[in-house]
């Protein structure tokens, strides 16, 4: 591993820091909207931890998740390894193994379903800025499908809400946001 000037890596370590807050800010506006306002404020703290951030911001390009770029260099990423498993807002939380190591997709509270949803907006607005669409989290949803495991009545949820913000936009998302957390599933 090649030693990276400090000068440069401070300066990372700052855009990242940067990124981080206007993703939390992004998602807390898209949560609030959603009536889960007080989960758009906690939203990813984990990754203001060391843990987190030194990773991240190692790896921080501007145009795309830090993440990725570790696992391309070391084949995996201590930041993911450790967000994933604090966050209840990502599927990989909700999964478990049987004692013959099949996967189990348990199903998502909606509330977590609905901050997900919000957190591939806030993360495509930020990185994508003015090239975002309404489209842009279904196009996300369908290359990121493949290989991931989402109980059906989670994956249900997730379709309807990429295609109320593909077809609607934001503010018809948030009302059914809404609608949802009321009554459950």
């Amino acid at each position: 591993m090649e030693l990276i000037p400090e000068e440069v890596l401070m300066g990372k370590y700052w855009r990242h820091f940067i990124t981080v807050c206007k993703h939390k800010h992004e998602v807390f506006k898209q949560c609030w909207a959603c009536g889960i306002g007080w989960q758009g404020f906690i939203h990813d703290l984990s990754k203001f931890g060391f843990t987190e951030f030194a990773s991240s911001a190692r790896y921080f390009q501007g145009n795309r998740s830090p993440i990725e770029a570790e696992k391309e260099e070391i084949g995996y990423s201590k930041a993911w390894l450790h967000h994933k498993g604090h966050n209840k807002h990502h599927w990989e939380y909700w999964t478990d193994f049987t004692d013959d190591g099949k996967i189990i997709a348990n199903k998502m509270p909606i509330q977590y379903v609905i901050e997900m949803c919000c957190d591939w907006v806030g993360a495509g607005k930020v990185y994508n800025k003015e090239k975002w669409t309404q489209e842009s989290p279904m196009i996300h949803y369908k290359k990121m499908r493949p290989g991931r495991y989402f109980h059906p009545d989670t994956d249900a949820v997730v379709i309807r809400c990429m295609e109320i913000i593909r077809d609607e936009g934001l503010d018809a998302f948030h009302k059914y946001a809404r609608e949802m957390i009321k009554k459950g599933y």
